[in-house]
């Protein structure tokens, strides 16, 4: 199975942005029968949270540019943002590591095992 994760980074080395402060997303397509990764491009969006106020209108935003992602990897993340975004589906993680040590803990804790990701498959 193939699989996107998006990753909050600014550098496109590190998960250093907070979910809700992240004007990029670094994608990366995971296949978990060869347990391998590839970046396959990278994303701007409008940062949801700017000076502490955020908007579920705000939230939609990033989601929308998102949507073919199962999950979305974040150096931190607000409770209301995790809710949101569980409520449609979509996985959370906050992992303040480098994008590699990440990947080298979802692939090898078959986290898209235990969060079902079925529903964002990738041929």
């Amino acid at each position: 199975m193939k699989y996107l994760v998006a990753f909050a980074s600014s550098d496109g080395v590190n998960i250093d942005r907070h979910f809700g402060q992240a004007d990029s997303f670094v994608i990366y397509e995971l296949d978990t029968v060869l347990l391998d990764a590839n970046e396959t491009e990278r994303r701007s969006v409008e940062p949801p949270c700017l000076g502490g106020a955020h908007y579920e209108s705000a939230f939609e935003g990033v989601l929308e540019a998102l949507s073919d992602t199962s999950a979305i990897v974040a150096q931190r993340a607000g409770a209301g943002a995790v809710e949101f975004i569980r409520s449609k589906g979509k996985a959370i993680y906050q992992i303040p590591l480098t994008i590699e040590q990440a990947l080298c803990i979802i692939l090898e804790d078959k986290t898209w095992e235990a969060d079902k990701w079925q529903y964002h498959m990738r041929s």
